[in-house]
């Protein structure tokens, strides 16, 4: 039996699969403008590379919103369990935006290797996913902690299927 949390998990899930899906299958169209790289092993991973300040400028922009709370007064200490749900919100999303990141960037690296030169838009389609699922996770997490499965959905997709992808060619 399902119980409430979890519904709300599945119905914040639900519409980022579609939306990753949406975006998957439409990609070569809605990124026409981005320029693929040379067909050379340094320019797909220069290329990947340049895609990856997208995941950092999430994690910066944690950064600066957690640094400015931790200016405050109940938490300066740089205690872990601050007073304030706000500080709290943006140190779990700084925690969980690290370990999305480096999933990420293990993937896009062996990816940009890997994939035929014609699908690595999959790279920056990722990186838009990437940077919208951490604002929804984000902005959900500080509505309720729930909230952020559309986020949290949208973020993982495209690594989670970049690993598939990997794994089936390397037993391929």
């Amino acid at each position: 039996m399902l119980y409430r949390k979890q519904l709300f998990g599945i119905a914040g899930a639900v519409p980022a699969m579609a939306a990753f899906g949406l975006i998957w299958r439409y990609a070569p169209h809605l990124l026409a403008f981005v320029r693929l790289p040379a067909d050379t092993t340094a320019d797909r991973l220069a290329f990947a590379a340049r895609w990856l300040i997208v995941p950092g400028i999430m994690l910066l922009a944690g950064v600066i919103g957690a640094s400015r709370r931790g200016f405050y007064a109940d938490a300066i200490e740089g205690t872990r369990t601050p007073a304030k749900w706000g500080l709290e919100v943006n140190l779990r999303y700084n925690q969980n935006t690290v370990e999305q990141l480096l999933l990420a960037a293990i993937a896009w690296v062996a990816l940009a290797v890997e994939l035929p030169r014609e699908s690595l838009i999959a790279i920056p389609a990722s990186a838009i996913l990437f940077s919208v699922g951490r604002v929804t996770f984000w902005i959900g997490y500080a509505v309720h902690p729930m909230a952020r499965a559309f986020g949290m959905t949208l973020t993982a997709l495209p690594t989670i299927a970049a690993y598939l992808w990997l794994i089936v060619r390397q037993l391929g």
